[in-house]
């Protein structure tokens, strides 16, 4: 089967409009990660790994990389913890795990991320 390619400027729709197609190519999620508590990828999109650096502290390795550092992380954790992010690179970008319960002690957690920005 051949491949190819749909061009477009603008998506219409029968009732609700129309859309530029640079404004879902820039607002579209350009990485996101379901993760274990070890680093491990449960699921993700544009993620080729992950390494754990410690107790609850996460580096992701992004399949293609960010234009610039000038990008935006979001995470969140399964259990009653909070998750910030690290150090962000165009190559991967770091997730932390906060317990809430004790001034916020590095703690292990099932995580997840999305990744917003351009691509190189």
């Amino acid at each position: 089967m051949a491949l190819g390619k749909i061009k477009a400027d603008t998506l219409e729709h029968s009732t609700a409009g129309s859309l530029d197609t640079q404004y879902v190519v820039q607002g579209s999620a350009k990485a996101w990660a379901k993760c274990t508590n070890a680093a491990g990828l449960d699921d993700s999109f544009n993620i080729s790994g992950g390494t754990d650096n410690g107790t609850g502290d996460y580096t992701y390795a992004f399949t293609s990389g960010m234009a610039t550092t000038n990008y935006v992380s979001l995470t969140n954790t399964v259990y009653a913890t909070l998750s910030s992010s690290g150090t962000l690179t165009a190559s991967n970008y770091q997730v932390r795990c906060y317990s809430r319960a004790d001034s916020l002690t590095a703690i292990d957690d099932v995580n997840f991320s999305q990744i917003a920005g351009d691509l190189a």
